[in-house]
């Protein structure tokens, strides 16, 4: 019984054999890589000062009161529109109008008391020259009439002045624009010293403000009256155009950066505190090379990128300009229509034969909708990558 399982045994070990010592399978071929590959093209490149910002208005006020009292009525609230000179306030002043009362009565006491010393100056200079009244005398008239006089005038000087008090517990808006903030409700006191602040937050919005800080490197080539662009996040694909103002003096000691100012109309739709980036155009480079960010390889000897020759790629050095991120301005090493590979350089060398697909290269910070193509692009070579180490 145990012969039968021994005999297959050396059947199959035979059978391996004879299989081995057959012809041998044909050698195989590996194919080219498989790149994907790009033009080089001609743009002009506008070189940038780039930081985020948020929108500012062109003025802003805090209206408080100025007297002493209760609010008595707030006669707008946030949102609302107001115009120069406009009555937005009442404040019930605390002892304002008995100070005016005590006051008044303080003046016509100082003029009774000037309508008599006028009427002893003028008896002293009747009997004066008689001798009835002595020189000392008529001296002394004549200061109580000067001192008189004074009283009075400190006298109406006060009473305007508690006068102006008194207006002042009517508020007006002094400035076109909208409420930002409404503080405070009738009932709070208010006024120095009360610690309540303002009453209201005023802004005006149409015009608005941005500040780009720019570094040092930047400086030389920021001046007023270039061009620029703000993008928000709450518009993207939106761009809002301006102009530089203004530009701080001197930098920030901490920072190293300087404040350029832009300011932008604002068509209806912007409001304070947006986010956003803003950008300022110091140059522009006209038919500049631009290569894409994926075409570019970077290693501690410089940078270079692959560029299609027939079926083979040769490898050149490059020297970058502006980098937008999603492509690069070339300064030297290609120029516009060379092929460059933007996908699949892992590996390749000089000389290398290569399988070419080509794809065109990516328009600059416009990113490619959806579409039917999308299942294309998704069988292509890998899309471009940034610039990576090697």
């Amino acid at each position: 019984m145990r012969v039968l399982p021994a005999v297959v045994r050396l059947l199959l070990v035979a059978g391996v054999v004879s299989c081995r010592g057959g012809a041998p399978p044909a050698a195989r071929t590996r194919p080219p890589p498989l790149v994907a590959v790009a033009k080089v093209e001609a743009r002009d490149v506008q070189v940038a000062v780039r930081a985020p910002v948020d929108l500012r208005p062109l003025y802003s006020s805090e209206v408080g009161s100025k007297t002493v009292g209760y609010l008595d009525a707030v006669f707008v609230d946030r949102g609302d529109r107001v115009r120069r000179g406009q009555l937005v306030a009442l404040v019930r002043p605390s002892d304002l109008p008995d100070q005016m009362a005590a006051e008044r009565g303080s003046l016509e006491q100082i003029r009774a008391s000037l309508a008599l010393s006028r009427n002893n100056l003028e008896r002293a200079r009747r009997l004066a020259p008689d001798g009835i009244v002595s020189q000392q005398e008529l001296q002394n008239a004549t200061g109580a009439v000067a001192s008189a006089e004074a009283a009075e005038v400190a006298s109406q000087a006060r009473i305007a002045a508690l006068a102006t008090r008194l207006g002042e517990t009517r508020i007006f808006a002094p400035m076109d624009g909208y409420v930002a903030l409404r503080r405070l409700d009738p009932g709070a006191l208010v006024g120095p010293g009360a610690g309540t602040g303002s009453i209201l937050s005023l802004v005006s919005i149409s015009v608005l403000r941005v500040f780009i800080a720019v570094n040092e490197r930047d400086s030389a080539g920021v001046r007023v009256g270039l061009e620029s662009q703000v993008d928000l996040d709450a518009y993207p694909g939106r761009a809002f155009r301006g102009r530089v103002v203004r530009i701080a003096p001197a930098m920030d000691p901490t920072t190293r950066t300087f404040d350029a100012e832009v300011q932008l109309a604002n068509p209806g739709d912007l409001r304070p505190g947006m986010y956003g980036r803003g950008r300022i155009v110091t140059e522009t480079h006209r038919g500049a090379p631009v290569l894409p960010a994926g075409a570019l390889v970077v290693n501690v000897r410089g940078a270079y990128t692959f560029v299609l020759e027939g079926d083979k790629v040769r490898r050149r050095e490059v020297r970058t300009g502006f980098d937008e991120g999603d492509w690069l301005e070339i300064l030297e090493g290609v120029k516009p229509g060379d092929e460059v590979v933007v996908a699949g350089a892992d590996g390749l060398a000089d000389g290398a034969t290569v399988r070419v697909h080509r794809t065109p290269a990516p328009a600059p910070s416009v990113a490619p909708e959806p579409g039917p193509d999308a299942a294309r692009r998704e069988e292509a070579p890998r899309k471009a990558r940034p610039a990576r180490a090697n």
